[in-house]
């Protein structure tokens, strides 16, 4: 079995390793001050894999709450993932079922960001994927364990670990302006989240800024395919 594509995946993971280690130390000393042991932290790294949903989970933990609740908030949280995972499998034919599961389970966004961005070295390619999951997930449980057991010693503010999050997503989206409309899509989704944030309570300004951006470039896509359709036919 060729095992190029595997290497070929954990390759592409640099960039979310680089992210994943802080940030999973971050959630490994917020579990401990919870009242997890290392173990338990590096569990749920393992079988939930949702960073935004650990942390609340955390958080909903520390407010003394029970399971239910938590398991419920995580899920619809998550949801996102359903979107993610069915575009994925657009991209891969005659799969079986229990693999698409398992390529399913392990993504995140910062995994199919990545995935969409090598797409000519994804597309039919379960084990590049593959090795793109498997070694971001490894990153994100080693840092949590990480910082379950020596997350006391660091200081998060000093190193600059809650920017770590952001400053991956920031890399990936660099990475993705492959034209001006790219570019400029970019500036309309950071301005209109912001305006969205000053108008509307809570956090839909992410869902409204979204949408919009999306939008708008599909419109604009449209629209210059259909100039250039008319310039060919004359």
């Amino acid at each position: 079995m060729d095992d190029r594509p595997f290497r070929d995946g954990m390759k592409a993971a640099l960039p979310i390793v680089l992210g994943y280690i802080p940030v999973g130390m971050a959630f490994g000393l917020l579990a401990r001050g919870a009242g997890l042991t290392p173990l338990e932290a590096a569990l749920m790294s393992f079988l939930v894999y949702a960073g935004a949903s650990q942390f609340l989970a955390i958080e909903m933990i520390l407010k003394g709450m029970v399971w239910l609740p938590i398991v419920i908030a995580t899920f619809f949280i998550n949801l996102r993932h359903i979107l993610m995972s069915s575009n994925l499998s657009l991209y891969f034919k005659n799969i079986r079922l229990n693999t698409l599961a398992l390529l399913s389970a392990q993504l995140t966004d910062e995994s199919y960001a990545v995935a969409i961005l090598k797409l000519p070295d994804m597309k039919d390619r379960p084990r590049y994927l593959l090795g793109l999951q498997v070694t971001s997930q490894l990153a994100w449980v080693s840092g949590s364990l990480g910082g379950a057991f020596f997350g006391s010693l660091i200081k998060s503010s000093e190193y600059g670990l809650p920017f770590a999050l952001p400053a991956l997503f920031i890399c990936l989206l660099v990475l993705q302006i492959r034209s001006s409309l790219h570019f400029w899509m970019m500036i309309v989704a950071g301005l209109s989240s912001l305006f969205c944030k000053w108008v509307f309570p809570g956090n839909w300004y992410i869902l409204l800024a979204a949408l919009f951006t999306s939008g708008m470039g599909v419109i604009i896509e449209h629209k210059g395919r259909s100039s250039k359709l008319k310039g060919e036919r004359k």
